[in-house]
């Protein structure tokens, strides 16, 4: 068979799904089973108290921890003064303002404007490179979450992800299957996965995006620790950003800045940057001051300050992603 040209390989989109936010809160309230992933996780199954909810204007929150909740639009500014009934708020919570009302930052990855992305967003020519090489070797397509077999090998994949890193936890195959058949019916979600033609199409990795408005999330990725030679991960982050932006989404969210020193530069090797977005901090007596004494670093880094990982002594964390 005839090989593309890299330059058709680079270009080629995938579908993704697309939703608004409320069709994608009001979907998240009636879930059952995929409260593992993303924003949901460490929920109890069986009550609504923490899942996303709406406010007075319409605009949508997440309770990104429990009590503690963020709106799902991060790129416009917030009135909070109109939204969340306060007894839904157990600690808080956090919101983009204007910077004369801001009193904190919230530093998340994002790419500010898609609509130029390409591989030359790639800064360093080695992954340039990678990525090139792994976008004509790999199968990269979505994939349908009800498929059976195809969910057993995603289950060996996360499983083998959560071995090499000691992220998360690990699932057994009918848990991960049930979570998964949600997935496939889900607004605004495309399960991505990258596989092997040379290796009878073996599954070397997945990724979970999230289309809500004029942003796309890349949500849950995770590769086989013996099949990661492709770079599978750098390949499916880029060919889902690209077609995004060929669907005309504005912005990229690759998650809040972590302490993690090799998972920040991996997102920012792929065109992202921790942006500090002016936000309002609100938190209910006596919560601030028993973070400042109990949690420190926690407090410095709800108000987003530089360095907030470090103590005494500290550096910074160097585990891989």
């Amino acid at each position: 068979m005839k090989t593309q040209p890299i330059d058709q390989v680079e270009a080629r989109t995938i579908p993704l799904a697309r939703t608004t936010e409320r069709e994608y809160g009001v979907a998240v309230c009636a879930l059952r089973h995929s409260g593992f992933w993303w924003y949901l996780r460490g929920l109890v199954a069986t009550s609504k108290r923490f899942r996303p909810f709406a406010d007075s204007d319409g605009r949508w929150w997440w309770y990104v921890k429990p009590g503690f909740a963020w709106p799902v639009d991060f790129f416009s500014h917030c009135d909070g003064g109109r939204s969340a009934p306060p007894g839904r708020l157990l600690l808080g919570r956090q919101y983009p303002v204007a910077p004369d009302r801001a009193n904190a930052v919230v530093r998340l990855n994002v790419i500010d404007d898609l609509s130029t992305y390409d591989l030359s967003s790639i800064e360093k020519r080695k992954r340039r490179t990678g990525i090139r090489k792994a976008l004509k070797s790999l199968d990269i397509a979505a994939c349908d979450p009800i498929d059976r077999a195809l969910t057993d090998q995603a289950c060996d994949v996360w499983n083998s992800h959560v071995r090499r890193t000691g992220w998360n936890s690990p699932m057994d195959a009918s848990s991960f299957h049930d979570s998964w058949r949600e997935l496939g019916s889900f607004p605004g979600t495309t399960v991505i996965i990258a596989r092997d033609p040379a290796a009878d199409g073996v599954m070397c990795g997945w990724l979970i995006t999230r289309v809500i408005d004029d942003t796309v999330f890349i949500d849950t990725i995770a590769s086989h620790t013996d099949r990661m030679a492709q770079r599978p991960n750098d390949a499916m982050i880029f060919r889902a950003l690209v077609s995004a932006a060929a669907m005309g989404v504005a912005h990229g969210h690759y998650a809040l800045q972590s302490r993690l020193e090799s998972l920040e530069a991996f997102k920012q090797a792929l065109g992202f940057h921790a942006h500090p977005f002016p936000s309002r901090l609100e938190l209910r007596w006596p919560v601030a001051p028993l973070l400042r004494l109990a949690r420190p670093r926690l407090y410095r880094r709800l108000l987003g300050e530089e360095g907030w990982y470090r103590g005494p002594g500290d550096s910074p964390a160097h585990a891989a992603p």
